[in-house]
């Protein structure tokens, strides 16, 4: 019986421990932004930190990088703009298209998903600067 409860104390302690690595990690992720689909087929992954740092996975490749100051503001900026808190957590279109991207944009624990045909417009400028920071960092 003694063992049981050394078992089980232990499993709980060690539980503990990982969910709150867990969170402490998340705390550093600002912005998180993901886009896939389209016509070949992309599966693109922008984590950016509070730090500023980011790290852009696409296909196989992974790149790590800074942001500058200027980036940082503007994309605050857009967020602001957006209303980003107040969006839904979806707009889904009413025809999906095998060509279409679909988009999850995490910022500041709210996360919306949309696709190509139902952007809000309010979000179609913060998509663009996420896609132009993956489209100049993703270049080899």
């Amino acid at each position: 019986m003694k063992g049981w409860f050394l078992l089980i104390t232990i499993v709980a302690i060690l539980t503990g421990w990982l969910v709150g690595c867990t969170k402490a990690s998340s705390a550093e992720t600002w912005i998180e932004y993901r886009r896939s689909g389209g016509f070949a087929g992309l599966d693109d992954h922008l984590v950016i930190e509070q730090n500023w740092g980011a790290i852009l996975t696409r296909r196989s490749e992974r790149y790590e990088f800074a942001l500058d100051s200027a980036t940082i503001n503007r994309l605050q900026t857009l967020f602001e703009n957006a209303g980003f808190s107040k969006l839904r957590r979806e707009y889904l279109p009413s025809h999906r298209g095998s060509d279409l991207f679909e988009y999850a944009v995490t910022y500041q624990g709210h996360t919306v998903r949309t696709m190509d045909g139902a952007v809000p417009p309010s979000l179609q400028p913060v998509l663009e600067a996420l896609n132009q920071i993956v489209e100049n960092q993703g270049a080899p």
